[in-house]
């Protein structure tokens, strides 16, 4: 079994943000994924109550490895409040055939955290498959979302904004 503590101090590389709003940038340079205000950005976080969050890198920033040596298909981060608020952020900037990848990233590091913590101790739990290039998917994928549902019990939104509403 793959050992990791995603709650380990040493992976939080930023402090907590309380924004109404703000931006999660991944720079596809090797470096892990961040949090912004700039323009450069996959994802928005829209946090009208302005909850205190804090986006964890899990991505280049967490070294998780297969028994063989190879690294875990992992998503770019996690972005939480406690154990109010859950959601693994999965961050592309292409034009097609990213869903299908994104998804898979999302499941496999959801089932990594579930061997790891027991996920039912958080109230909310979201996985988000954000693109720039496609800030809002015009087709469903209804399906997709019950079966993701259904394998990890986390609600699966495909859009590159995330709410935090509650």
């Amino acid at each position: 079994m793959v050992q990791v503590n995603f709650f380990d101090k040493a992976y939080f590389t930023e402090t907590a943000r309380d924004d109404e709003d703000f931006r999660i940038f991944d720079p596809s340079n090797g470096q892990p994924a961040h949090t912004t205000n700039g323009n450069e950005y996959q994802a928005i976080v829209k946090n009208p109550k302005r909850h205190v969050l804090l986006f964890v890198p899990i991505d280049h920033n967490m070294d998780i490895r297969q028994a063989d040596g190879n690294l875990e298909s992992t998503c770019d981060g996690m972005l939480f409040e406690g154990k109010e608020y859950l959601a693994f952020v999965e961050l592309k900037d292409v034009a097609s055939s990213w869903v299908t990848e994104a998804v898979g990233q999302l499941i496999n590091t959801i089932m990594l955290f579930k061997m790891n913590h027991y996920f039912e101790d958080f109230k909310r739990r979201y996985a988000y498959a954000a693109n720039r290039q496609h800030p809002v998917f015009h087709y469903s994928l209804k399906e997709t979302m019950q079966q993701f549902k259904k394998d990890t019990s986390f609600n699966l939104r495909i859009s590159n904004t995330i709410e935090v509403n509650y």
